[in-house]
């Protein structure tokens, strides 16, 4: 008797352990019962995202998808598939968007079609990894999706933002603006960057995408359980808060619009070319200039002479020399041939000369100040340089203003540890070149004209959210009146890329409350206004000028000092879960260890 009671009561503990297995194993499954929830396919969920966010940007621009696009993603947190199926769906899904997205990399060179690839490649993992923490989050941790996944997403949206350099582009919230909506009321909900950044308004669209990722496994259920998980008494709570969040949102967009006081800045005289760049130049110096003439001379001659004209980025063929008084002859000479095996002292000075004559004189004959966009070669006690520049003239001075690139492009302007790994030149039009890369600028540069205070953020800066707050969080003496934005998108060929980086550029009027004016080759040249507004543009691939007042906003931006905290938060909170179940498992070996003894 004694014995079968025995095993009687060894079966029954194995009984309960087992019992408790399936009760912990149930509590890290979703809500749903096998016999009432037929998941989707991972794959067809992942690609259907990938489709659906790809379509919420230019080209199609069906801007009301971004809402839902990320959905069918954000439901792969609580699948019970197969975890490889789960992975591959997530990778398929990033691996579609980001290769038809950045599809106007590979239209710089044919050699840049590799470097597309990578890169699209690079960028899908982050999909597999947001579907990972987010499983972490929700299924072990118990957090619900409709924190979890915005918080990941967001977090993971800060991330690529500085990661290799940084890139912030097509984050869920420059879905929002249409580069092809010109002046008009602006849209309330993205004011919210003025102290969210534009990673905010990402934020607030990946809680919504959460929410409708519930509803697709209410969609999947028998017909039902369909009805009653409808109207399950949560996930109308959820529906009332997600909703109180948007209308909250939208009251302080229509506050802060009220709050606008614009008037009149100086007339700004923008320059847009229509020059197809190559690696190897398309146009030859003296066209170039005969272009730069005939926009000059029509902008100088038209109406009121305006206060500023603008060139785009680099457009100036000859560059820029500035030479150091102090430096001997020798020195000069050693320097001029680290930049090039042509160079010595003579032609330095040579080239110096003509330059300061040709533009010097050029802006005299105008009678209005250039902003020039030029490669501008600095020889001096530290070294030579050899920067991407921006070159204020002034008529009748020799005097210059200048401010000096802080944020290079790798691969285009400068290729990071190519003497550690020369091989990393496959990546580049370089090979089997000299790689000459461009020098990073030092500090920010505030120029003066008249009694205004400008910033210029050169090329992609102005889609870096925290490059261009350096020119308010770091100057002195005030924030800047306006912003100048000189860029060269000629390589991109009249694609996709114009509207995407009109649209990522209104971000930054928002988050800074402080008017653009953009002046572009080949791209989208355009004044847009502190609210977001694009009040005029320039057509992409025309060539032609256009002249307006700057519209000057007097409101301040808690963004420009705080930065994109909400993203810092919730990267913060990925690391947490990145880390937390390894410590959690050695944590549970200790247990093991001491339970043992």
């Amino acid at each position: 008797m004694k014995k079968r009671s025995k095993d009687r009561l060894r079966a029954g503990g194995k009984t309960n352990e087992a019992g408790r297995t399936a009760i912990v194993a149930s509590a890290a499954e979703p809500s749903f019962e096998e016999k009432t929830y037929a998941a989707p396919n991972p794959i067809v969920l992942g690609i259907t995202s990938g489709l659906l966010l790809w379509c919420s940007f230019p080209p199609a621009g069906w801007r009301w998808l971004v809402w839902i696009a990320v959905a069918p993603l954000f439901s792969l947190i609580g699948s019970r598939r197969s975890p490889a199926l789960i992975y591959l769906g997530a990778w398929l899904g990033g691996e579609v968007f980001w290769l038809a997205a950045i599809r106007w990399v590979s239209l710089a060179d044919e050699s840049a079609r590799l470097g597309w690839i990578v890169m699209a490649t690079f960028l899908s993992l982050f999909w597999v990894l947001f579907v990972r923490l987010a499983r972490v989050a929700h299924l072990r941790f118990k957090i619900p999706l409709l924190i979890a996944a915005p918080v990941v997403w967001t977090g993971l949206e800060q991330l690529r933002a500085h990661i290799l350099t940084g890139f912030p582009w097509y984050n869920l919230a420059h879905a929002l603006v249409d580069p092809a909506r010109i002046g008009g009321s602006p849209d309330p909900l993205p004011q919210i960057a003025d102290f969210a950044g534009a990673i905010g308004v990402s934020l607030i669209l990946a809680i919504v995408n959460a929410y409708f990722a519930e509803w697709i496994e209410v969609l999947a259920a028998t017909d039902d359980e369909r009805i009653r998980r409808a109207f399950d008494r949560g996930r109308i709570k959820r529906g009332a808060i997600v909703l109180s969040i948007i209308i909250c949102c939208y009251l302080y967009g229509v506050y802060r619009i009220s709050q606008a006081r614009f008037k009149p800045g100086p007339r700004i005289a923008v320059l847009q070319t229509d020059i197809v760049q190559r690696y190897r130049d398309t146009i030859t110096p003296i066209d170039a200039i005969a272009k730069f003439d005939k926009l000059t001379t029509a902008a100088a001659s038209s109406g009121e002479r305006p206060d500023l004209i603008v060139w785009p980025e680099t457009a100036y063929p000859y560059g820029y020399v500035t030479i150091d008084p102090k430096i001997s002859n020798d020195e000069l000479n050693r320097q001029a041939a680290m930049i090039s095996d042509s160079w010595n002292a003579s032609t330095v000075r040579e080239r110096r000369d003509d330059v300061s004559e040709h533009v010097h004189s050029w802006t005299d004959r105008l009678g209005s100040p250039m902003l020039l966009g030029a490669t501008h070669y600095v020889f001096g006690p530290g070294g030579p340089a050899r920067y991407n520049g921006a070159i204020l003239l002034q008529p009748h001075s020799l005097l210059i203003q200048a401010y000096h690139k802080l944020h290079l492009v790798p691969f285009g302007e400068y290729v990071p540890l190519v003497d550690v790994f020369p091989w990393l030149t496959i990546l580049t039009p370089y090979r089997g070149r000299k790689v000459t890369g461009l020098t990073f600028g030092e500090r920010v540069s505030i120029i003066r004209l008249k009694d205004y205070r400008f910033a210029v953020w050169i090329c992609f800066e102005d889609t870096l959210p925290y490059t261009a707050r350096r020119f308010f969080a770091e100057s002195t003496g005030g924030d800047p009146d306006f912003v100048i934005n000189q860029s060269n998108d000629g390589w991109f060929h009249g694609s996709e890329e114009h509207d995407m980086h009109l649209a990522i550029s209104v971000f930054r009027a928002i988050e800074n409350r402080t008017p653009i004016a953009r002046a572009v080759n080949l791209g989208i040249s355009a004044f847009i206004n502190g609210d977001g507004v694009i009040e005029a543009v320039i057509p992409k691939k025309a060539m032609k000028s256009l002249t307006r007042s700057i519209t000057l906003d007097d409101r301040s931006a808690l963004y420009s000092r705080l930065g994109d905290w909400p993203g810092g938060i919730c990267l913060v909170a990925c690391g947490g879960l990145l880390v937390a179940p390894i410590f959690l498992r050695g944590n549970k070996s200790t247990n093991k260890s001491k339970l043992s003894q």
